[in-house]
């Protein structure tokens, strides 16, 4: 057998003795290279078809590569011969002392290492790698009193806190800055909810998770908020660790500042297999016969496949002509509990039930995050099959998939980077389940290039003026920039503009506004529920200035699907919306206008018109104080009620906690008034469970208890 790395990765099988002999030699002098590591995994994919009499020698290499998870794994399985006392102690070392029967892997080690000596760390690495057990593994120590973990997603936080959990009765765990803080806490949040928190205690250790996100180059909207809280927290001088998908380097501004042990590393424990679908002559497919080729791959897989596309009208499309394509040769799922919420609360017509019922998903950001969490709980547990999915995936969830079709080439209208490429291409296989991860690439696939994450915060190379008036004025390298920015604001409003954490120039030109304008502003003193005059007004001061879009008519229909979020049921926001469409001639008004609203729930409604409510209003009410006008305007309760459905202060961190809204009104109604914190909570849920189970359907049952255990 001719020995190269693609022959070795074809074959299915190596029963023969001599054959896989030679192999193991080979293997003995590339133990340590990718390559060595790639047949290595290959062997434990395929390790029923591994000759028996040399298996003894496979585990042995297996071990020399530092895969101590699969050498555990696989010692048993060699009859004829044990684990020497030798091999014995030296997997001992790589065992964790706080994590029962977890072995790290050679390269998770030394990161380990690192942090017992009480280093900080960056640690760039491939997504099988394993960085998120080495978060538990400082929680599970116990040693730091306040731990703050960012994620830069609420779903995220949600899988985060999960796997904590078990922690709860060392530390007190907190999704949001509504929760009590304790004497030790566990904070999992996105960086806009850390500046969020008031009083945060002195941070112990401080982990930024998808640390990328920091850097200019990806053009993030979380950027100023991830830099500010980078500052802030560092400020403290916790231990740190900050973990990314692999990338070239990272600034050498921000290691020497924060003195940063940088560990990069290609290591990974699955192996992933890219084929290039290109047509007999060697083009790439378009149109229909690009369509037709992938419903044939997509029907040919045994194992669970995703589908990566350019947007949410995409995946529908595809998915939908996918089902009509493959009938009836699909699952048949005709009775998950997320049906009746579905019915309950959407439409008993939404495309997406007909999908989940033939066993295909579609996974968008706009969805409601429990219905996301729910579809991946279905991928995972393979009552789905097939997930078509956006660029939300790369930010979603782990997936346990085998098969990844990166299908699109755009992430909406913009073209897909290498960085994105990598990262859609490492959802494919799953350590411990998936050995190799397929990886069927429609388009060009794209070559390597070069990414140093930047830190717009500590470089100031590129440096917006949001991030630049939060940097420590000693540290501010362009002091006639900062003075231009602060000039004529006093230091009550300039902390308010600093926290704000939107346009300064545009705060500056809202303040300007305002202050000659605010005897005619009577519009902006609104408390508790806004008229829609109010409202849209209000708005469109907001939109005008701080993201220069003189638009009433954007303000007009926004300020009306707010008013109605916040007053009626979804279900009929939806079908008011389906009408209006209607009338408009819309040809698919049913989900246009499903897809319509949860797109605004998720966007508008949860973060951007909350957002720009809190900046108006505290402009609004440094302006009119200083006139000694007592009535201001006071947005906070309709922000809060539109930001989380309509659910009460006191229970959002259920939300949080993936619970559906709609369950989390229907609890409140027998929930007495005098019980505050999330302790007492869920308390009383658990204490009341026969009261609390009348009111739900089992979908909601089943997300209430998965949240609470």
């Amino acid at each position: 057998m001719e020995i190269t790395i693609e022959n070795i990765l074809s074959k299915r099988e190596f029963l023969n003795f001599q054959e896989s002999w030679d192999l193991a030699k080979y293997v003995t002098r590339v133990v340590d290279s990718s390559d060595g590591r790639k047949i290595l995994i290959h062997l434990l994919d395929i390790w029923d078809k591994v000759n028996e009499e040399t298996k003894p020698i496979w585990i042995d290499l297996i071990e020399r590569a530092g895969f101590y998870p699969y050498y555990i794994d696989k010692i048993d399985t060699v009859n004829s011969e044990k684990a020497s006392l030798q091999s014995l102690i030296r997997a001992s070392f790589f065992k964790s002392n706080y994590l029962d029967g977890i072995y790290f892997h050679e390269q998770q080690k030394e990161i380990e290492i690192a942090i017992s000596e009480g280093k900080n760390v960056a640690v760039s690495a491939p997504t099988s790698f394993g960085k998120s057990l080495l978060i538990e593994e400082i929680v599970a120590r116990n040693q730091f009193d306040n731990i703050l973990i960012i994620q830069p997603t609420l779903a995220l936080i949600d899988e985060t806190r999960r796997k904590m959990r078990k922690y709860a009765d060392r530390y007190n765990l907190i999704v949001n800055a509504h929760q009590k803080i304790k004497e030790r806490n566990i904070f999992i949040l996105t960086a806009e909810r850390v500046l969020e928190v008031i009083e945060l205690p002195r941070i112990d250790f401080f982990v930024i998770d998808e640390f990328y996100k920091i850097s200019n180059r990806r053009n993030d909207s979380r950027i100023d908020a991830l830099n500010v809280a980078l500052l802030r927290i560092m400020d403290m001088e916790p231990q740190a660790m900050f973990l990314t998908p692999t990338v070239d380097s990272l600034s050498k501004k921000f290691r020497n500042k924060y003195n940063v042990t940088f560990f990069k590393t290609d290591y990974a424990l699955v192996n992933t297999k890219v084929e290039e679908i290109r047509t007999r002559y060697g083009n790439v497919y378009t149109g229909k016969e690009k369509k037709e080729k992938l419903f044939k791959l997509l029907k040919e897989q045994k194992e669970p496949s995703i589908v990566y596309v350019k947007s949410p009208n995409e995946a529908y499309k595809l998915a939908n002509e996918y089902l009509k394509w493959a009938k009836p040769e699909t699952i048949e799922n005709n009775d998950l509990d997320i049906f009746e919420w579905i019915d309950e609360n959407i439409s008993s017509e939404w495309q997406l039930k007909k999908l989940l019922k033939n066993g295909i998903g579609t996974h968008n950001g706009a969805l409601p995050r429990h219905v996301v969490t729910s579809e991946i709980e279905l991928f995972n547990s393979r009552k789905i099959k097939v997930l078509f999915a956006t660029v939300s995936l790369i930010e979603g969830v782990n997936t346990v998939a085998k098969n990844m079709f990166i299908y699109s080439a755009n992430k909406g209208n913009n073209l897909i980077d290498f960085f994105d490429f990598a990262n859609i291409r490492g959802r494919a296989g799953r350590m411990g389940k998936y050995f190799t991860g397929n990886v069927f690439v429609f388009n060009e696939e794209l070559e390597p290039e070069k990414f140093v994450i930047d830190v717009p915060g500590v470089d100031q190379e590129e440096v917006s003026d949001e991030i630049l008036v939060n940097i420590p004025e000693v540290d501010i390298e362009n002091k006639e920039r900062i003075k231009i920015l602060k000039d004529g604001l006093d230091d009550e409003i300039l902390k308010t503009i600093r926290d704000n954490l939107v346009s300064i120039n545009g705060q500056k030109k809202l303040l300007n506004f305002i202050e000659l304008h605010y005897q005619d502003l009577n519009y902006l003193r609104w408390r508790n529920i806004p008229s829609y005059d109010q409202l849209w007004r209000t708005l469109h001061l907001g939109y005008k200035f701080l993201y220069s879009t003189d638009k009433p008519k954007l303000s007009q229909n926004k300020a009306v699907t707010a008013l109605k979020l916040v007053k009626d049921p979804l279900k009929k926001v939806i079908s008011e919306q389906k009408e209006y469409l209607i009338e408009k001639g819309h040809k698919d008004p049913l989900d246009a206008a499903i897809h319509q609203i949860l797109k605004f729930q998720r966007d508008d409604a949860n973060f951007k018109i909350p957002k720009l409510l809190a900046v108006v209003e505290s402009i609004q009410k440094y302006v009119l104080k200083k006139h000694d006008i007592v009535e201001c305007g006071e947005y906070t309760s309709f922000a809060a009620l539109l930001e989380n459905d309509r659910v009460s202060e006191r229970l959002q961190f259920l939300v949080d906690y993936g619970v559906p809204s709609s369950a989390i009104r229907k609890i409140e109604t027998i929930l007495p008034s005098d019980i505050e914190s999330d302790v007492d909570v869920i308390r009383f849920i658990r204490d009341n469970k026969s009261s609390v189970e009348e009111k739900l359907i089992n979908y909601e049952k089943n997300l209430v208890y998965k949240a609470i255990v």
